[in-house]
């Protein structure tokens, strides 16, 4: 009897920490949405409070003064473009390395491997003075090419982790029925990598998405500014439009929180898969 009033008292404590918890991590997300709200007196004056009116307006100025909806375009093409390279090129090299036999193939994943304790601070000049010599500094490509470059590591580390857990019998079944080595790819390992290609995409998506480092010094035209640099364009030099700021904040992460609802499940998945072999 007293061991199951224990237990239900442990199971409660362990529920108020989650709730706790939940609300530390969400209230930043409530906070901004509220705030975005709110003129930029109120703002000084009742921070943490509900706005007393709703304030359309902080939208309107972010969208059409702030120039964010050309800024949200530019974030678009550039993210799509890279997420969708290096998640196909990392899951060729994946593959290449976990089911193929091929001398040193342990070495070449410990070189990919390697880029992880690569700071991308040390590699900007060396970027910069190439990309200045190819011509293509001023242009998405300046910008995509290290994002691609930066999501190997990462997504060949859970890609090939996965993968080393398939059964080779599927592969020698497909083999026997006359399937090419491109057709197994596509056909059979990618539909079984699902869970592990949707966290590594996600992943990438987001820290590209975010990423204000990149657009900042390989980009001059602002034309061609993505959505993080352009939140530094509401900061004037004696004064700052904040409450247009956070509605632009808001509008920003709406597509990463979209992204985590609809593949959450698959994210779940994705980062358990291949912790256990067999």
């Amino acid at each position: 009897m007293k061991r199951n009033v224990l237990e239900r008292v442990i199971t409660i404590l362990k529920y108020i920490v989650l709730v706790l918890f939940s609300i530390t991590c969400l209230y930043p997300l409530i906070w901004l949405f509220l705030g975005s709200f709110k003129t930029n007196d109120e703002l000084y004056t009742n921070p943490w409070g509900l706005p007393k009116t709703l304030e359309f307006k902080n939208y309107i100025v972010a969208i059409v003064d702030g120039n964010i909806g050309n800024y949200f375009l530019n974030s678009v093409i550039i993210t799509m473009i890279a997420v969708f390279v290096g998640v196909l090129l990392s899951c060729m090299v994946s593959y290449a390395i976990s089911r193929m036999y091929w001398k040193r193939s342990n070495i070449m994943l410990q070189i990919f491997l390697l880029g992880m304790m690569s700071p991308v601070y040390a590699t900007i000049v060396p970027l910069f003075s190439m990309f200045n010599k190819m011509g293509i500094l001023n242009s998405y490509l300046a910008v995509i090419i290290p994002h691609v470059a930066f999501s190997f590591p990462m997504a060949i580390f859970i890609l090939t982790g996965f993968l080393s857990t398939i059964p080779r019998d599927i592969e020698e079944a497909a083999v026997m029925d006359g399937c090419s080595i491109y057709r197994i790819f596509f056909s059979i390992i990618m539909p079984i990598t699902k869970s592990s290609v949707v966290t590594v995409a996600v992943i990438v998506f987001i820290n590209i998405w975010n990423d204000l480092l990149m657009p900042q010094i390989f980009l001059t035209d602002q034309s061609k500014m993505t959505l993080p640099v352009g939140l530094t364009e509401f900061q004037g030099q004696y004064s700052t439009d904040y409450a247009s700021m956070i509605a632009a904040v808001v509008i920003t992460i709406i597509p990463s929180i979209i992204v985590y609802i609809i593949l959450h499940k698959n994210i779940m998945e994705g980062m358990v898969a291949g912790a256990v072999k067999g």
